[in-house]
């Protein structure tokens, strides 16, 4: 310990000690929130106690004083005052972080399930959210505006003074984890509705077992959310063949030639084609060398969550019920 700072401590030990009956008096003031404004850094503080839009003027308004939610040792206390005499400090003052359980121990809801109850009725309840339960301080500040994270992502969720849609998500936050509900952010409607559709691939899937993570992998939705940017929409899931061929074993397809081999003799609108191989009789050359011959990705023709397009994907390039070579007329 400095020998400045020894000296501090003991002189204001000396005041307290020859104040005598006097210290009483001055034990009762420094619990009053005028006391710490004695310190100058401390008035901001101070005059958002006594008059603002913030939380600290509620506290007020209900006699809560300082000390009643800054509990400081005596010791705290005498290092923040010689903190204050020498100097040492930075402005603005580093914010304090408080457990939930703290503010529980004075509100009238006494847990996380209480105040999700409280606001219920908004349209987006804050407290009911997919980071599931958030401390309280991460929103409610007491000396300054009261940030709504929500707003990032849904808009404006809590309205009115002492509070701040101008915000930046806390690292403390993660977007996504992966046993969130994606219908938190997305609307999933037609996706969930798709997995009960007999007539689409979804259903299939699900017939066979499998679940979103077992096509949407974990590590590519990570990514995924991390470049998200509030208000845009995503980039597509793009699935690359190999990644069925990896699933598709027990279907004795695990190469593209062995799915070409499967669709020999395949008819479609009374003609015969192989839809996996529908160029194989064409020569590639310059009056077709910007079309693409094949081979194609599963995902071109076959679509999970809505009608897959099959052969009718031919007739973007080929006149309509007909699969003949554009040589052959033109």
């Amino acid at each position: 310990m400095s020998r400045k700072r020894i000296i501090v401590i003991v002189v204001l030990l000396a005041v307290v000690v020859l104040g005598g009956a006097g210290a009483v008096g001055f034990w009762q003031y420094h619990e009053r929130p005028e006391f710490c404004a004695t310190c100058h850094i401390m008035e901001p503080y101070l005059a958002s106690w006594l008059d603002s839009e913030y939380g600290a003027h509620g506290h007020a308004t209900e006699d809560v004083t300082c000390l009643e939610c800054h509990v400081p040792t005596i010791e705290q206390q005498i290092n923040e005052l010689v903190v204050y005499v020498q100097g040492d400090y930075e402005i603005p003052l580093a914010e304090l972080d408080y457990p939930m359980d703290q503010c529980f121990q004075c509100h009238e809801h006494g847990s996380y399930e209480e105040v999700v109850q409280l606001t219920a009725d908004l349209e987006l309840n804050p407290h009911d959210s997919h980071f599931g339960e958030i401390e309280c301080d991460t929103c409610h500040n007491m000396h300054g505006p009261s940030p709504d994270y929500c707003a990032e992502c849904h808009g404006p969720v809590t309205e009115g003074p002492g509070w701040t849609t101008d915000v930046s998500r806390p690292e403390a936050l993660d977007v996504w984890y992966p046993d969130m509900d994606c219908a938190a952010c997305h609307v999933m409607v037609p996706y969930m509705e798709s997995l009960e559709d007999t007539n689409l691939l979804a259903y299939a899937h699900v017939q066979d077992g499998l679940g979103c993570l077992d096509c949407h992998e974990e590590e590519a939705l990570e990514q995924l959310h991390e470049e998200a940017v509030p208000g845009k929409s995503i980039r597509g899931k793009t699935v690359e063949m190999q990644f069925c061929f990896d699933c598709h074993v027990d279907n004795e397809h695990t190469s593209y030639e062995e799915v070409i081999g499967r669709t020999e003799g395949y008819v479609a609108d009374g003609q015969n084609i192989n839809p996996h191989d529908p160029h194989a009789d064409v020569v590639p050359g310059p009056k077709n060398e910007n079309y693409n011959l094949g081979p194609y990705e599963c995902s071109d023709c076959h679509q999970m969550h809505e009608e897959s397009a099959l052969t009718e994907a031919c007739y973007d390039c080929h006149h309509s019920n007909t699969f003949e070579s554009c040589s052959n007329c033109h």
